[in-house]
């Protein structure tokens, strides 16, 4: 028995019409996914050629520099007392006894001169005298003091000054306890706690771990507030010029904030680009097989 076509006689144009479709959805696919294999190889071609410039030029520190020698400045301003700082004033003297009260642990003096504070990261407990919103602080016999404005030096010799009645020959050790640096770009963020006032920035920058590759070094911000004053500038740190600069040597309470460069963002656009490519994709891959069982 002659076996005939599935379609038929009168079926010709139906099977054809189906064939018709069939080559038509695998050329739409084979159209789509070659606009999108395309599209990110085009996407791919632009990164990697705007990123040249990142390779070398922006990637040297301190250009200009020589082998040479030369004065180099270690004048610093000096870090003033600010509303919130924590101190640590220590008194020493001859006789241990009459030193003692000045130096208790939590006492002597009006209710809460001295307090415990529970510092962030790398900050521990800190034990100190805290400056009031008011910029004093209370001391054992001395009662409430004007600390604000002052700098460390300064706040030693008034106390030294001013506790003769009570020790033999005083000595007074002043220091900062909470000075603190926040160092900020795009995917990290941290707060250093400085131990050497003498800090200066670059010293900073390899406590944090430095700049990233792929981070601008030629125009870092800082962001300085020194009382009610906030002061914002723009470092360059591919020129040498950082070394003279009046913002070298860090201070409390400073911000450090680092911009992306232009081949992160290519680069996290293309990884953006690549993935709706690929379920764009997916999708007609799944609607084209749909239509073709019908």
């Amino acid at each position: 028995m002659k076996r005939h076509n599935n379609c038929g006689v009168s079926g010709n144009g139906n099977c054809r019409m189906k064939k018709n479709y069939v080559k038509n959805s695998t050329n739409s696919l084979a159209r789509i996914s070659g606009r999108g294999g395309i599209y990110c190889a085009i996407m791919a071609l632009i990164v990697v050629g705007s990123s040249g410039c990142f390779t070398r030029k922006n990637q040297l520190l301190f250009r200009g520099m020589s082998d040479t020698s030369y004065h180099a400045s270690m004048q610093q301003v000096k870090p003033v007392i600010q509303r919130g700082d924590q101190l640590s004033i220590m008194v020493y003297g001859y006789d241990q006894e009459s030193v003692q009260y000045f130096n208790m642990p939590m006492g002597g003096g009006q209710g809460g001169m001295m307090m415990m504070q529970q510092g962030g990261q790398g900050g521990g407990g800190l034990m100190g005298y805290l400056v009031s919103e008011e910029g004093t602080i209370e001391f054992p016999k001395l009662g409430t003091l004007k600390v604000l404005g002052y700098n460390q030096e300064q706040l030693r010799d008034t106390l030294q000054q001013r506790l003769k009645p009570y020790v033999n020959s005083p000595i007074v050790n002043v220091r900062l306890l909470n000075f603190r640096v926040t160092y900020l770009t795009t995917d990290r963020a941290t707060t250093v706690v400085i131990m050497n006032n003498k800090t200066n920035i670059i010293q900073f920058l390899g406590m944090v771990g430095g700049i990233n590759w792929t981070d601008r070094k030629n125009n870092i911000l800082l962001i300085r507030q020194v009382d009610n004053k906030r002061t914002v500038t723009r470092l360059d740190f591919t020129q040498k010029d950082i070394f003279d600069s009046e913002y070298f040597y860090m201070q409390p309470n400073d911000i450090i904030y680092v911009e992306p460069n232009q081949r992160k963002f290519l680069e996290t656009n293309i990884q953006l680009i690549s993935l709706v490519t690929s379920i764009t994709s997916t999708v007609s891959i799944f609607f084209l097989f749909i239509n073709s069982l019908k």
